[in-house]
């Protein structure tokens, strides 16, 4: 049986909880490693799995609407609903909002180069990740030591004067920034691309340097308005297609949400079942994916009107299963 959920005006169809294999549970107990059978066991019972790109949501939040969101998102926790947190940020900066925000779940950073999966999260091993700092990394993007090299010897020989965060101070990027002393300490933290600007004075200089460096396989892009980036051509796509088949695996059938702005290309709002599209800046962009996609859309003021958006599409969901269809 499927059950249909309406919420912004878009059916969602929801596969029912799946149960956990009889035989598994025997084993587990009979070898006295319940532990790792429970892990199995919430998992296999969260058949709705929600993406949601963090950019620009927590910039300027305060102690206080880290607290709220906790307490508000300690529903999704209850009923096992994971958040996993897509960001152009360090695994270190989602990390602290992933403790301000009381979860525990895998998420992408540093704009698609990595997905961090918490040990022993899943119940079975992930083959082509390794262990890292408690977690499971599976990397798509090039080091960061490599990517530096790569940009400043580029610059060099394109003369163009460059000051990346390799060359900052933590007191620089937070006065620049307009950031804390921890979240610049942080946002240093980088481990697969570099944040740059341009200091040459020629329009025209930025972008032969873009040119060069993909030449030399490394993609730049604009990160707000302050700084550029250089890494491998990686997107949040990635991460979402793994993850989404992970979780099928522990699960069966999910539903995936996708909660992001529009991009012209690389949105992870492409891959989920069911995209729920944030109004931004270019909203001919946004009537466009919704149109395609037959998406939500919903406009999104900071910490708080995220995880009412959340919280309120996934409760709207779990009211309505009862409804069935054939």
């Amino acid at each position: 049986m499927l059950t249909t959920l309406v919420r912004f005006g878009v059916v969602l169809v929801v596969a029912p909880p799946c149960f956990p294999w009889l035989k598994y549970s025997l084993n587990r107990i009979r070898e006295g490693t319940t532990a790792s059978y429970r892990r199995k066991k919430v998992l296999r019972h969260r058949p709705l799995i929600v993406f949601s790109d963090v950019d620009g949501v927590f910039d300027q939040a305060s102690p206080n609407s880290f607290d709220s969101a906790a307490r508000r998102l300690g529903w999704l926790t209850r009923n096992h609903v994971p958040l996993v947190l897509c960001s152009s940020k360090t695994r270190a900066e989602l990390e602290h909002i992933s403790q301000g925000l009381g979860i525990r779940h895998p998420f992408i950073c540093e704009s698609g180069s990595a997905v961090f999966i918490p040990k022993g999260y899943l119940g079975f091993p992930v083959g082509e990740g390794r262990e890292l700092a408690g977690y499971t990394a599976v990397e798509f993007g090039r080091s960061y030591t490599e990517v530096v090299d790569i940009l400043r010897t580029t610059a060099d020989r394109q003369r163009i004067h460059i000051r990346g965060f390799s060359d900052m101070s933590v007191e620089e990027v937070a006065r620049e920034g307009g950031v804390s002393l921890l979240e610049a300490r942080l946002a240093k933290l980088r481990e697969y691309g570099e944040l740059f600007r341009v200091l040459d004075p020629d329009p025209a200089a930025r972008l032969r340097l873009f040119t060069a460096l993909r030449s030399a396989r490394v993609l730049c892009t604009t990160i707000g308005r302050r700084y550029d980036h250089a890494g491998a051509a990686v997107d949040h796509r990635l991460g979402v297609s793994l993850l989404s088949g992970l979780y099928r695996r522990a699960c069966g059938d999910v539903v995936s949400v996708g909660i992001a702005q529009p991009r012209h290309e690389g949105n992870l709002l492409q891959l989920v079942d069911i995209p729920v599209v944030v109004r931004g800046r270019d909203v001919s962009l946004a009537a466009g994916v919704t149109e395609k996609s037959s998406g939500a859309l919903v406009d999104i003021d900071g910490v708080e009107g995220w995880v009412n958006t959340i919280v309120e599409l996934v409760q709207e969901g779990r009211r309505r299963r009862h409804v069935s269809v054939d």
